[in-house]
């Protein structure tokens, strides 16, 4: 794995990605009523993001190939389940 990939700066770029992530997905519910509202939103994103952000301030100098891999698979799972739920507002 590259340097990037090992330092504690890629775990800060996924935390902002999230908050951004969180904005952007809610401006869209706002603006456009598609999508999650704010709240369905926040319950999703919050225990990732708290969790990601207490191995943050915890962690050591790197993170292990595992680590990224869990990241990685919590990313997928919450994809998922955004989707799902997306898809559940979209039916009559």
């Amino acid at each position: 794995m590259n340097d990037l990939a090992l330092s504690p700066h890629f775990l800060d770029f996924i935390l902002v990605f999230t908050v951004v992530e969180f904005v952007v997905l809610g401006l869209i519910h706002q603006r456009s009523g598609r999508g999650l509202p704010w709240l369905d939103l926040g319950l999703g994103l919050v225990p990732g993001f708290l969790l990601m952000l207490a191995y943050r301030v915890s962690q050591p100098q790197s993170l292990s190939g595992p680590v990224l891999l869990c990241l990685a698979l919590a990313g997928l799972a919450h994809g998922a389940d955004f989707y799902r739920r997306y898809r559940a507002t979209r039916r009559p």
